[in-house]
């Protein structure tokens, strides 16, 4: 019988149907009886429709020779 660790380390393979079939089995008998890991899975979906749906963008418009000045500053000590 397959436990919560066992969800936690497969779950994105069980997601993606990478599993072999009884693996596959195994896990989702245990999703049956488990609320907890229910919840995990469906919180993995959403994370993952979510990150799909926003496509985030870096966007930076930090002055990176100031930084890195005020860097070199700190490293000597200075105020």
């Amino acid at each position: 019988m397959f436990e919560c660790k066992d969800i936690a380390e497969e779950a994105s393979n069980y997601l993606d149907g990478d599993l072999p079939l009884g693996k596959r089995i195994g896990l989702f008998l245990h999703i049956v009886i488990c609320s907890c890991c229910r919840e995990y899975l469906q919180q993995i979906k959403q994370t993952i429709s979510t990150v799909a749906t926003i496509k985030p963008q870096e966007q930076h418009s930090t002055d990176t020779q100031a930084l890195a000045e005020k860097l070199r500053a700190i490293s000597k000590g200075e105020p």
